[in-house]
């Protein structure tokens, strides 16, 4: 009872197609040839015996029916080991943003120093220009106060350094 006719047909595959679903695809070929073949035999039940012909259809109807299950079970497993994987890598990507907020964090800790630092330097920075502006202005009030105390003075720049 196997086929011994090769369909042209049969022996093409689709480039995405793997070798389970070519074998599944092999399977399932057989079984409509069987089935045919129960079928032809259904009109030679006088020489065989009706029951004899219900037997082997019910058998085929089991193999058939096994054959679809184990396929469903095998497509389940798959969906599950699918579903396992995406549900692993989400908790191994969360695991990594949880490290890498850690991280973060703990860098910002370490950069508080810098930090404190940065801003007295800009305190410091800031106090000195104040000085400066200050004594900038007493030193030019000074100047002012002294170059009219004393009128318009025929002295140099360089002598004004020198007195001071």
């Amino acid at each position: 009872m196997q086929n011994e006719h090769n369909s042209d047909f049969g022996n093409q595959s689709t480039p995405g197609e793997t070798q389970a679903d070519k074998e599944w695809s092999e399977f399932e070929r057989d079984l409509d040839t069987l089935g045919r073949q129960l079928a032809a035999l259904q009109a030679h039940t006088a020489a065989l015996g009706s029951q004899f012909v219900s037997s082997l259809e019910a058998r085929f109807d089991e193999v058939k029916a096994r054959a679809q299950s184990f396929r469903q079970a095998r497509e389940a497993e798959l969906e599950q080991l699918r579903l396992n994987a995406q549900q692993q890598a989400e908790s191994t990507f969360s695991e990594a943003r949880m490290r890498s907020a850690e991280a973060a964090r703990q860098v910002w800790e370490r950069s508080e120093p810098l930090r404190q630092g940065a801003k007295d330097v800009g305190e410091g920075l800031a106090r000195a220009w104040t000085e400066l502006r200050a004594s900038f202005g007493k030193a030019a009030g000074r100047l002012h106060t002294e170059s009219s105390a004393n009128g318009p003075s025929s002295t140099t720049s360089d002598e004004r350094r020198e007195t001071t």
